[in-house]
């Protein structure tokens, strides 16, 4: 090739010697037999290129070694070349395969069997093994198929997985959230209140913004659990103080929760899903009193949190008959 480098400078040469020339004589004793030249060498290496790849094969009869040509991919050799005929191929038959150039006897069986939570990408052909890849929601890693990873609560998918990666997760950022676990989902933003509204309760990096107005308490019913399911879950409490308060309201709720024996989770996620789960189901006038179940489990701050709550609807509806309203505080 580097000739054909040397060939192509010089008749660039060539050209802009001609450029400068008047002379059309010169011209074509120049130009033409450099084309002529260029054209053949350009040929000569198609040709070479063009030319099957060889083996060294050795007559088990005249002793003599001969260059046999190999079989393309797709085949396999049938029989060597001798002095007087070329290399026999034939093609793969069926689930069987060869890759590249070769002179083998047979050709490779296609042995790659997709293994669980695996599909075929590429099925098997004359010229490829089968190619395997993990289904949807599994990614490969130490050549085993899993399933990608969930991002938790107060985080969001940055980047979802992919057969060959597993999910990327990041924290929810400010004026974000994310209250579920997901490989699929995003951080989700704040709500923003409403002409009219109020934020009732902060969005989190795990709750939306709770949007309202007097009257969205004054409703009672469901719209009233959600506040003070969202109010207590939104909270950091205490073990003790759980333990407390699920002693003094949910054990004697008539209504309640059965617990077997006495024993509670020792854990706040446990014991929190206990407080969640008896407020949606306790009756409507036991959730107006929760200023005084707050006070008499000694939750003094979530107390005053909910004292700025009722404030900020008293700012907003003088009048307003909120259910907390008329509660003492």
């Amino acid at each position: 090739m580097k000739y054909v480098h040397f060939l192509q400078s010089f008749v660039v040469g060539l050209f802009w010697t001609a450029g400068k020339s008047s002379d059309l004589h010169i011209i074509n004793m120049l130009l033409l037999p450099a084309l002529f030249l260029l054209s053949g060498v350009l040929q000569g290496v198609a040709v070479v290129e063009s030319v099957p790849p060889t083996f060294n094969y050795r007559d088990p009869f005249t002793r003599e070694t001969l260059i046999c040509d190999k079989c393309p991919p797709g085949t396999h050799m049938t029989a060597y070349c001798t002095p007087t005929t070329p290399t026999v191929c034939a093609p793969c038959r069926s689930r069987h395969f060869t890759k590249l150039w070769n002179y083998l006897p047979r050709c490779l069986y296609c042995n790659n069997y997709c293994m669980e939570n695996q599909e075929v990408e590429t099925e098997c052909t004359a010229t490829t093994n089968r190619v395997c890849r993990c289904k949807q929601g599994f990614y490969m890693t130490n050549e085993f198929c899993w399933t990608h990873s969930k991002c938790g609560p107060r985080n969001g998918v940055k980047t979802q997985g992919t057969s060959q990666i597993d999910t990327v997760c990041e924290k929810c950022s400010d004026g974000y959230f994310s209250n579920s676990s997901s490989a699929l989902e995003s951080c989700v933003k704040h709500q923003e209140c409403a002409s009219g509204q109020i934020s009732l309760l902060p969005g989190s990096n795990n709750h939306d913004t709770l949007c309202g107005s007097c009257e969205y308490l004054s409703n009672g019913g469901e719209t009233l659990r959600t506040f003070v399911s969202g109010f207590f879950s939104r909270q950091r409490m205490r073990v003790a103080k759980m333990t407390l308060f699920i002693a003094s309201y949910i054990h004697k709720s008539e209504e309640g929760v059965h617990l077997s024996g006495t024993t509670l989770p020792k854990e706040r996620g446990p014991l929190m899903d206990l407080i969640l789960t008896w407020l949606a189901q306790a009756p409507e006038e036991q959730l107006k009193t929760l200023p005084q179940m707050l006070k008499a489990s000694k939750f003094c701050h979530m107390r005053e949190q909910l004292e700025m709550v009722v404030d900020k609807i008293k700012q907003q509806s003088p009048n307003c008959t909120s259910p907390f309203i008329d509660v003492e505080m």
